[in-house]
């Protein structure tokens, strides 16, 4: 399952290349789809990017299919590949941009190694939200050594997790989390049934809520009874229907719950990514193709998702640009479901 969230590697390693996030942006310019990303969206994006290292292994352009917002969200994340610790430690030393100085405590630890319970984390996700005025990107690491990392890993342990989680909350705020919130964490993970792994966690503080953020995978028919033992107190007659529309029977579904320490009713439901096997992407139009026929979107909108996926060489080089789409369902009391598309890319060399 863990593979199912991994970019495309080489043999046993993977073959990703570090790059400027801001000059990769405008090198895709022709391919952005003005359905989803308009040219203001994507130009406050590339400004919001100026500056920043080429550390980055990993971007996305968050949009809304559904709903009237017309925001676009900017992520990039680094991978525990060789030598990304010894580059991001001399990024870091210098002179930082003020999008990735919210960011320096958490790099800083990370890079040059100054918690050795950091060693198991092998992805960190940056998530800046337009309009790009906070201080701190949101900071998400992962919790599980098998993530971005060695997929020979053995499973990590409750504590491990719970550990890991602690660390990155220290590194980024210069405190764990308080106890109450650690110990909600636990539980939730500790609930999770066979087949099932918390992949990353996060801490909102930075966004100006004491809420932690909780990814986990879980295959498509036990998530309900997931939810009922760790008390989630949503709607679980819609998350059924989603859980249909979205997610094939024989698919993991990706969820995100949030914990104040109690279980709130914020839910996030993931498929796997789009592009890969004949039958995932069957799955993927599926599930679009509904939205538009229930009128939650438009088919200039889905055909940009559809047509988003897709690999370019740089001329005169070895490098590939690979383009991948995920999909979230969002559902919150008092609102209506919100679809997501995350349109993405990595370089990789041929």
């Amino acid at each position: 399952m863990i593979a199912d969230q991994m970019p495309a590697a080489a043999g046993d390693a993977f073959d990703l290349v570090a790059f400027d996030v801001a000059a990769e942006l405008a090198a895709l310019a022709d391919l952005w789809p003005s359905a989803l990303i308009g040219a203001e969206s994507l130009a406050a994006a590339e400004r919001h990017a100026v500056g920043l290292p080429p550390i980055f292994h990993w971007t996305v352009l968050e949009a809304r299919l559904t709903g009237d917002s017309q925001h676009v969200d900017l992520l990039a994340s680094i991978a525990d590949l060789p030598g990304a610790r010894a580059r991001v430690a001399e990024a870091i030393d210098g002179e930082l941009p003020a999008a990735l100085v919210g960011a320096r405590p958490l790099l800083d630890r990370w890079s040059h190694r100054r918690d050795p319970a950091l060693a198991g984390v092998h992805v960190i996700w940056l998530e800046w939200d337009a309009p790009f005025t906070r201080a701190y990107p949101l900071q998400l690491l992962s919790i599980d050594p098998r993530f971005w990392g060695d997929e020979a890993a053995p499973d990590p342990t409750l504590d491990e997790q719970v550990e890991l989680a602690a660390a990155g909350r220290r590194a980024i705020f210069g405190e764990p989390p308080a106890g109450p919130r650690l110990a909600a964490l636990r539980r939730a993970i500790a609930a999770l049934p066979p087949d099932a792994c918390a992949l990353a966690a996060a801490d909102f503080r930075g966004r100006g809520q004491e809420v932690d953020r909780l990814f986990v995978g879980v295959p498509r028919d036990l998530v309900l009874p997931w939810l009922a033992d760790i008390g989630w107190p949503g709607d679980r007659k819609l998350v059924a229907t989603w859980l249909r529309r979205a997610i094939a029977p024989w698919e993991q579904a990706f969820l995100q719950i949030e914990l104040d320490p109690a279980v709130r009713p914020y839910l996030g439901i993931e498929p796997q990514q789009t592009g890969g096997t004949r039958s995932e992407l069957r799955e993927r139009r599926r599930f679009l193709e509904g939205l538009v026929s229930d009128g939650l979107t438009s088919l200039d909108k889905i055909r940009a998702v559809l047509d988003w996926p897709g690999e370019r060489t740089r001329p005169g080089t070895d490098l590939v640009t690979v383009r991948s789409v995920h999909l979230k369902c969002v559902l919150q009391p008092e609102e209506a479901p919100l679809v997501k598309a995350y349109l993405g890319f990595h370089l990789r060399r041929s």
